[in-house]
């Protein structure tokens, strides 16, 4: 089993941990949306978080590479994208043109910062990260297939807004988790 890891200037925000488990588990390939043209040969999807909104220009001029992570969202390939790799599967961020799987538009407009543990269950599984960004994502109409997973807590237990969106085989939002100490399996299970 093959993983490939967004890893660039734009996508570089990540639990070393969540990696190395990964690399425990299967092999480990990385690529960069802003200069490759294709996604590696792969059986998962991993884009992390990182500042997508400072690249958007480029990342909007690599049509290939947006083309390309669409259809394997579309053809039902396996997508974890957390925070800048969730803006980066949203139709576009303030208007520049982003992949298009997630019916949402990201935007810097009227930014406020989110910040703040987080933790969810998953079966028996707890699962924690944080949330981090000053960006926000605006719902147009619903997609067939989309979903908003699970509820989300803070470090106090109060429930938060932030959703966890399931597509096909996509998972996206904007906390972090660490799963390393788990394993991504569980977060598969919603």
């Amino acid at each position: 089993m093959t993983i490939a890891i967004a890893n660039d200037e734009a996508f570089n925000f990540i639990y070393k941990a969540n990696v190395d488990a990964l690399a425990q588990l299967c092999r480990v390939v990385y690529f960069s949306p802003l200069r490759d043209q294709m996604l590696p040969p792969c059986d998962g999807l991993y884009l992390p978080g990182g500042y997508p909104e400072l690249f958007a220009d480029r990342l909007e001029a690599n049509e290939s590479m947006r083309q390309s992570i669409y259809d394997y969202s579309e053809d039902g390939g396996r997508v974890f994208a957390e925070c800048g790799g969730f803006m980066f599967l949203c139709r576009d961020i303030d208007g520049r043109a982003m992949c298009g799987v997630l019916p949402l538009r990201a935007t810097m407009r009227n930014a406020r910062l989110h910040l703040g543990y987080r933790q969810m269950t998953v079966g028996n599984t707890v699962v924690r990260g944080h949330e981090f960004h000053y960006s926000s994502v605006c719902e147009e109409q619903p997609q067939a297939g989309l979903r908003r997973l699970c509820l989300q807590r803070s470090a106090r237990g109060e429930a938060v807004g932030t959703p966890l969106y399931r597509y096909k085989n996509v998972l996206a939002g904007y906390t972090h988790w660490y799963w390393a100490e788990t394993t991504l399996e569980a977060l598969w299970k919603l």
